[in-house]
């Protein structure tokens, strides 16, 4: 009995009946893959029996307190299993962090080097589109800060020292990665961003001086980086089973204030969301254009975006749109809509991994000041082209913000903002959508191929 107890962690039947029970809907979600049921479908049924779970679990345990909780043999043992199956997918996602950082990077500067000739082009296109990104990281700090999110939320940070507010020469100095080695093993996403910046800048003169090793480069690179995609798909097609047993341990571990903190999260999104037209409007309107034209011709749009979470399933309309409804030339339409489904996401890249890191600060008790506000924001920028193109893009730059700001052991307790993914992605498409097209707008204006004539015209 002592081995299954302290071992083996079964030593009561409820704990065994349970876990058949947990097996038994990942069979289920199993052949719903097996049946090709959409993904989002799969997520939605895990999050559901994991909700219902967590709440039969404490009501047979009759609601206990976190001493009764202990006590209570059946439901630690459950709750060591729960937490054990989230830390493991937890773990994989982790390793990801890193390699996906760098090796995203530096594909993302031979690429534009190889396909776009034209300067200014990039120049002007990945300004607007990584500083409408940065303002969405703001957006989602204030709504997070404001409404104190996370606060009162169950998270057990032990005892951590005062973080030391940083002057802005420490913030810079914390750029330069002066061992990457130890970047690495500290997870300095910041300074692994500019040392990917700087292979990547020297694999393009590197074309220039020899073209020979520069495919040789190239190759490997460009297999590298498919190996880590198809590796990322891998372990976010465990997500649904990840998902029922994450969500099942957060009620179990904080009851309906999960709930609570899970309804906030996702009016914030939502919010967010809103905020983030209202930029855009804003954005098109110092640059002369009438926002309201914008809104009705790109709403089609946006509830595409909404509708299927797919930026990369709405980039022919997108395109589409911008080129015979709002005036951009052809190449700006395509070029800057191509980069936007994978580049500055506003939603995924910007208030979503922002919002998430106020979460975790309110929940450990950390203050939240100017210069921790700024990391933030500097992250959520580089980290929205380190996580190009990857799959679970959303719950990627979640991971690298956290890692990023130091918070990298904390983010089992993202378990609850991940459960409800479905939910809030429908907000975070519409975003991405609409600031890319804002940022085609912007940018074809400046370059002067804009067509005024066509965006006035009704």
């Amino acid at each position: 009995m002592d081995f299954l107890g302290r071992f083996l962690v079964l030593s009561q039947w409820q704990t065994i009946l349970i876990l058949l029970f947990v097996m038994a809907m990942f069979y289920i979600i199993y052949k719903m893959s097996v049946y090709k049921i959409n993904f989002s479908l799969r997520m939605l049924f895990a999050l559901v029996v994991g909700v219902l779970m967590g709440f039969v679990l404490q009501y047979l345990a009759d609601y206990p307190s976190v001493l009764e909780a202990k006590k209570n043999l059946w439901y630690s043992e459950i709750k060591i299993w729960l937490s054990f199956v989230t830390a493991v997918f937890i773990g994989f996602i982790k390793m990801l962090v890193i390699p996906i950082i760098g090796i995203s990077i530096i594909k993302v500067i031979m690429d534009l080097d190889k396909d776009i000739k034209i300067y200014s082009l990039l120049r002007l296109s990945l300004f607007w589109i990584l500083f409408i990104t940065a303002v969405a990281a703001v957006i989602g700090i204030t709504l997070g800060w404001y409404f104190e999110l996370g606060l009162g939320f169950n998270i057990q940070a032990g005892e951590r020292e005062i973080r030391e507010v940083l002057t802005m020469p420490q913030i810079l100095l914390g750029l330069i990665p002066s061992n990457i080695i130890v970047s690495m093993t500290k997870e300095n996403i910041i300074a692994i961003v500019v040392f990917s910046l700087f292979i990547g800048f020297g694999a393009k003169s590197l074309y220039k001086q020899n073209e020979a090793i520069y495919k040789v480069f190239e190759g490997f690179i460009f297999a590298l980086h498919q190996i880590i995609m198809n590796v990322t798909g891998f372990v976010i097609s465990f997500m649904p089973y990840a998902i029922l047993c994450m969500m099942a341990n957060v009620i179990v571990s904080n009851g309906f204030e999960a709930i609570k903190t899970a309804l906030l999260f996702i009016v914030l999104i939502y919010l967010a969301m809103l905020l983030m037209f209202v930029v855009h409007f804003i954005i098109l309107a110092l640059e002369g254009l009438n926002p309201i034209v914008y809104a009705k011709k790109a709403f089609p749009v946006w509830l595409f975006a909404f509708s299927s979470r797919s930026s990369v399933g709405t980039l022919p309309l997108t395109v589409s749109t911008l080129q015979n409804k709002l005036g951009v030339s052809s190449g700006v339409a395509n070029f800057v809509a191509s980069i936007g489904t994978t580049i500055g996401l506003n939603g995924c890249a910007g208030y979503f991994p922002a919002l998430a890191a106020i979460f975790i600060a309110y929940g450990i008790g950390m203050e939240i000041d100017f210069s921790f506000a700024m990391i933030i924001v500097l992250i959520a920028v580089l980290g929205s082209l380190g996580i190009a193109g990857i799959p679970g893009s959303a719950t990627m730059a979640a991971s690298i913000m956290l890692t990023g700001i130091g918070f990298g052991e904390y983010f089992t307790y993202l378990t609850l903002i991940l459960a409800v993914d479905p939910i809030v992605d429908m907000a975070r498409t519409a975003s991405n959508v609409s600031g890319a097209m804002t940022s085609a707008i912007c940018t074809d204006k400046h370059l002067k191929s804009f067509d005024s004539k066509i965006y006035n015209s009704k």
